[in-house]
C-alpha cells in the first residue's frame, strides 16, 4: 500500500534507520540546552524551552533499549498535540516525498513499530510517536 499523501522523517538510530510520520513533528533542533528533570528515568536528558513551551528531551536510543553507537546530533520535537516531548537521535536522513514510501507490515516483534517502510535505499522502521509519547508519560509519572 502507497501511502500517497505521508511524508516521513527518516532518522538514524544505533546504525539502523527509522522514521516518523511527518505530521506528527513539529521541527528539528540541534541538541538543545536541558535543564534536569527531577526523578525522571535515565533516558531522559531533561527539559528544555521549545519556543516558550517545556519539553522533555528523551534519548531515544536508550528508551528503546538499542546500544549507543553514536552520540546524539539533533533533537526532534514532537507535535505538542500528541505530547510536550522531544527526542535525540543520532542523525536526521532525510525527509520522503509523498508517495515514494510504501508501508507494509514488519516480520518480527519491534517495541513501538507501525510496520515497515520500502523506500528506494532500502527499508526504514516506522515507529508509533504516539504511542512512544504514552508509553513515556506513564515512565516518567511512575
Amino acid at each position: 500500500m502507497t501511502e500517497v499523501a505521508r511524508k516521513y522523517l527518516v532518522f538514524g538510530l544505533s546504525g539502523r534507520r527509522y522514521a516518523f510520520d511527518l505530521a506528527h513533528v513539529a521541527e528539528v533542533v540541534e541538541q538543545a540546552v536541558t535543564w534536569p528533570i527531577p526523578l525522571a528515568p535515565p533516558c531522559y536528558n531533561g527539559a528544555m524551552n521549545f519556543h516558550g513551551t517545556i519539553v522533555a528531551v528523551m534519548d531515544l536510543t536508550m528508551f528503546l533499549g538499542l546500544p549507543g553507537v553514536n552520540a546524539a546530533e539533533k533533537v526532534i520535537v514532537l507535535d505538542t498535540r500528541i505530547a510536550a516531548l522531544a527526542f535525540s537521535v543520532e542523525s536526521i536522513i532525510r525527509i520522503t516525498p509523498p508517495g515514494q514510501a510504501e508501508l507494509s507490515e514488519m516480520p518480527g516483534v519491534e517495541s513501538f513499530a507501525l510496520g515497515q517502510l520500502n523506500l528506494p535505499e532500502g527499508k526504514v522502521i516506522l515507529l508509533d510517536a504516539a504511542a512512544i509519547a504514552e508509553h513515556a508519560a506513564e515512565t516518567i509519572n511512575a
